[in-house]
């Protein structure tokens, strides 16, 4: 029986060579999280994932976007989305739909703060240097 660290470094020479031959934007992809590298059996391929199935959100985007014009801070604006009760998948939806860019990975609070500084933050900052400016 083979020792399986010698099994383990036999796999990582022969993926270090697959990689080695990728093109720079498969690179940056699998180094950015937006692609994998998955294991297919000889002769067969990876079952297909069902796909996630996001529950619809409470409001329409609209909607919750208005309220966000609406709100005079961001802690309240963090507030209403913490009351909205949206689940990650759908506060990914929201920002997708509200232009918000996001990292491959965030957790709720982040991807809440994302979309409460781009909705509610520029407003702010924007009205603020709009009255210094006036001054």
């Amino acid at each position: 029986m083979t020792d399986p660290a010698d099994l383990a470094h036999d796999v990582l020479l022969k993926v270090a060579a697959f990689v080695k031959s990728l093109p720079a934007d498969q690179l940056a992809d699998l180094a950015s999280g937006e692609a994998r590298l998955s294991l297919v059996p000889r002769g067969g391929r990876p079952a297909a994932a069902a796909p996630a199935r996001t529950k619809p959100l409470s409001r329409p985007v609209a909607e919750i976007e208005t309220m966000l014009a609406e709100i005079g801070t961001r802690a309240a604006a963090v507030q209403y989305l913490n009351d909205e009760r949206l689940t990650v998948a759908q506060l990914r939806e929201l920002a997708k739909v509200l232009g918000v860019a996001l990292p491959s990975k965030s957790t709720k609070e982040a991807v809440t703060t994302k979309i409460v500084d781009s909705v509610v933050g520029r407003r702010l900052d924007s009205s603020a240097i709009d009255r210094m400016v006036a001054r």
